[in-house]
């Protein structure tokens, strides 16, 4: 793995080095012992945990031995080296990746931060663990910083957008329908559509984040909520020829919830299915209740819809991972802006708006799959679980 990450590490090594060490001068560790480190920090992003760990273990018992003093010293270094890639990284890359890549560093640091500690003694056990609670906080910082800079970015987009939609609305008027400037007049309209559904999805996630989602609580069959839905569907499937099949639901149907949020989420999930899919393969659902054991108070179970495809199928590891924001396990450079294509990219918020839609029903989403592979595509299965309301749910004051 050679990321924008790891060769951004390793270009600035030496500078980080030389930084680090004028702000911690006099200390054990020298140029030497900080530049293995940084080099051993960007060669350990993106490998699994357990190696991570074992590796910095290995490190800690080479580099710093039972050493006390060495040891403190280190608790400086790192965190000062710390601090100067904060400081470097929004300077080199957009700000939506800054915290990303705090958060593939964060592991090594900790693991680093917790074996220099155990090597320096139980005197600074307390201190060790007050700075991480800080490097927690600053990842926190940074967390609120993004969403507070997606909220605005898009709420600041609306205006402009709304004014070339105007402009672009008078132009269809001023031109004839078979003309030549009709054809760069749709260009301009279906990319003005595309950028307003990114647009709503941004400000979509911001409200998630900020648990500030209102719900429009009615009652609602999810039956014929994700049957309306895959008829609005079926076209892109017709013109992929991927089979599309919704079973009947077994057991109870309805509950209260809000229809245009609820379908929504239907629609990103069953879209995620197709672009998955390649030509020819097959997209299904099915509905039954489940939990009814769990039933209490004004729920009396649950509804499990399942979204199975035929496509390329889900890594293990990534099951979870899917869910985060602006995440996708495709090749970027492979990165397309349709919603259908095979493999189609995105800005990676479909999954995460479905997940904020569907846990503030008090539902919840998971995805299953044995492993990716493209060629014998094992498919993946999404499962999504609502509680059948009896009545309609009290919302919270504020």
């Amino acid at each position: 793995m050679n990321g924008p990450l790891q060769r951004w590490l390793h270009s600035e090594a030496e500078s980080l080095c030389t930084a680090t060490l004028q702000r911690a001068p006099t200390l054990l560790p020298d140029q030497e012992d900080v530049l293995n480190f940084i080099n051993l920090l960007a060669d350990n992003i993106g490998v699994a945990r357990e190696s991570q760990l074992s590796t910095i273990q290995f490190w800690a018992l080479t580099t710093i031995g039972h050493d006390a003093p060495a040891a403190f010293d280190w608790l400086t270094i790192l965190r000062v080296l710390k601090q100067e890639i904060s400081l470097r990284l929004p300077r080199a890359f957009p700000a939506r990746d800054v915290i990303d890549f705090l958060l593939e560093m964060d592991s090594i640091y900790t693991f680093a931060l917790i074996e220099a500690s155990r090597l320096a003694s139980d005197v600074d056990h307390s201190a060790s663990l007050q700075h991480m609670a800080d490097l927690k906080r600053e990842i926190e910082r940074f967390e609120q910083s993004k969403s507070n800079f997606i909220a605005i970015s898009a709420h600041e987009l609306r205006t402009p957008l709304t004014i070339v939609e105007g402009y672009a609305n008078m132009l269809r008027f001023e031109t004839e329908p078979d003309s030549r400037m009709r054809i760069f007049v749709d260009g301009l309209e279906n990319g003005i559509q595309r950028m307003k559904l990114i647009i709503t999805d941004l400000i979509d996630i911001s409200l998630i984040d900020l648990q500030s989602i209102d719900l429009n609580y009615q009652e609602v069959d999810l039956q014929h909520l994700t049957l309306m839905v895959s008829d609005n569907l079926n076209k892109y499937f017709k013109e992929r020829q991927v089979a599309f099949i919704v079973m009947p639901f077994v057991g109870e149907t309805r509950t209260f919830g809000d229809p245009e949020k609820l379908a929504k989420a239907f629609a990103k999930v069953i879209t995620n299915g197709l672009k998955y899919t390649p030509d020819g393969g097959r997209v299904t659902i099915t509905g039954h209740t489940t939990l009814l054991e769990a039933a209490a108070g004004d729920v009396a179970g649950y509804v499990n819809i399942q979204v199975t495809d035929t496509g390329i199928g889900i890594d293990k590891e990534n099951l979870e991972t899917i869910f985060g924001r602006f995440t996708s396990t495709a090749d970027v450079t492979l990165h397309s802006s349709s919603k259908t294509n095979y493999k189609g990219g995105g800005p990676g918020l479909g999954l995460p708006i479905v997940r904020g839609i569907v846990e503030a029903h008090g539902g919840r989403i998971w995805a299953e799959s044995t492993g990716c592979n493209e060629e014998t595509c094992p498919g993946s299965v999404f499962h999504i679980e609502l509680p059948i309301w009896l009545k309609k749910p009290q919302l919270p004051e504020g």
